[in-house]
């Protein structure tokens, strides 16, 4: 049976004295900020850009050994190219929930020095402080909590990938293979700026078109040679036409390579396309067109390559009804959970075609991913973990399937 609209919440919202509410949880939380802050700031000092492989296995080896002292199993999953994964698994029930998040960061090696981490006021800021190192001081917090509440028949997974930030082209199969395996999936992504959780999100993907023309002089004999800029633009203004914004697809021209000298015909040229999809029934038709291109000019050779790689991640009813649990939870705290779609891909998209019903955006919020300016509202990390604690709490206490 699935957890309905209208169940009454367990326990942990409701009991009078003898026993921890939602509240004194919040409180217990708020009152470990300091701890909190020294955690982050210890995993936001060990960079782990996605191209940087040591890196990023110098953090996983580091919180291996931070979460050792909790009765978790920790796995890390080798790879050759990229950062190893790391699976973290507490309990050893049948059914299992999923926690996500990531290793990698987008700031290259170095970025500290310049971007150092700080605590300004109400807000802690560095690189990767967001998205996604808070989410390893939720976790930890999370695992305090869990290990004095009966798991009963649950397992708590935790896994982090090592190439999100790059599309997940390893770590999208330990994701899968996870998300199969679970009840729910929790993905702790940060939440919008304003807070809002993350009931949908874009699929995307990229295309990289190449034109190989034939050189010669602009000036002497422009006539002899095939241009491959033009060729390129010429393609560029096709592409463009295939976004649908009634449907929110989208297409951008993020980069383009080609020519040597102006006063020369160019014989190679190049460009990057970002696709976005909200639907999936977009992604086959967006793959076909971009099959379909010819060349204009029968002088010049076009190459394409890519494809949309990541799906779309689309509210279903039973994701509907894990929002409206912790959307109750929050209304305990007095906290008002709103949901958004974004642009953005994350874990999620991977985790939700195996139809498994995933929430994400559970992580803090703060402002500016990404960037030099890249900040942390430092109370949502007791807020958001004490929600997180009461969402795993009565998925546990409810027992029920949600597949």
């Amino acid at each position: 049976m699935y957890w309905k609209q209208g169940s009454p919440l367990i326990s942990l919202l409701s009991l009078q004295g003898g026993g921890a509410s939602i509240l004194d949880v919040w409180k217990y939380l708020k009152d470990k900020e300091k701890e909190s802050i020294r955690l982050l700031k210890e995993f936001v000092e060990l960079e782990s850009f996605s191209l940087d492989k040591r890196g990023v296995d110098e953090l996983g080896a580091h919180l291996i050994d931070v979460f050792s002292e909790f009765p978790v199993k920790a796995e890390s999953l080798k790879e050759e190219q990229f950062g190893n994964h790391l699976r973290f698994q507490l309990g050893d029930g049948e059914k299992q929930i999923l926690l996500l998040s990531h290793l990698d960061t987008v700031y290259p090696k170095g970025t500290i020095e310049n971007m150092p981490f700080q605590v300004d006021g109400n807000k802690a800021k560095g690189p990767g402080v967001i998205d996604i190192k808070a989410s390893y001081v939720m976790v930890y917090h999370l695992f305090e909590l869990l290990q004095n509440i009966n798991l009963k028949d649950y397992r708590i997974v935790w896994l982090l990938t090592s190439d999100e930030e790059v599309g997940s082209p390893t770590g999208k199969h330990a994701v899968i293979r996870e998300a199969a395996r679970s009840e729910a999936v929790l993905v702790l992504e940060p939440a919008t700026d304003s807070g809002a959780l993350k009931t949908a999100r874009k699929g995307g993907g990229k295309y990289t078109i190449e034109v190989k023309g034939v050189s010669a002089h602009a000036g002497l004999n422009p006539q002899d040679g095939a241009n491959a800029i033009e060729e390129l633009a010429f393609q560029i203004t096709n592409i463009v036409n295939f976004a649908d914004h009634s449907k929110g697809t989208t297409i951008n021209t993020g980069e383009i390579k080609g020519g040597n000298l102006f006063n020369v015909v160019a014989d190679y040229a190049c460009a990057e396309i970002d696709i976005r999809v909200a639907e999936a029934s977009e992604v086959q038709r967006i793959q076909h067109a971009f099959n379909r291109l010819k060349v204009r000019n029968p002088r010049t050779k076009l190459n394409v390559s890519g494809s949309v790689y990541r799906p779309p991640l689309t509210k279903t009813d039973l994701a509907d009804r894990l929002l409206q649990l912790v959307q109750s939870i929050g209304r305990h705290l007095d906290v008002s959970l709103q949901e958004a779609m974004v642009g953005g891909g994350s874990d999620g998209n991977y985790a939700a075609e195996t139809g498994t019903p995933v929430l994400d955006g559970l992580g803090g919020y703060g402002g500016s991913a990404h960037s030099p300016e890249e900040f942390l509202w430092i109370e949502s990390l007791a807020e958001r973990t004490a929600i997180l604690y009461g969402l795993i709490y009565e998925l546990i206490q409810l027992g029920e399937t949600w597949r």
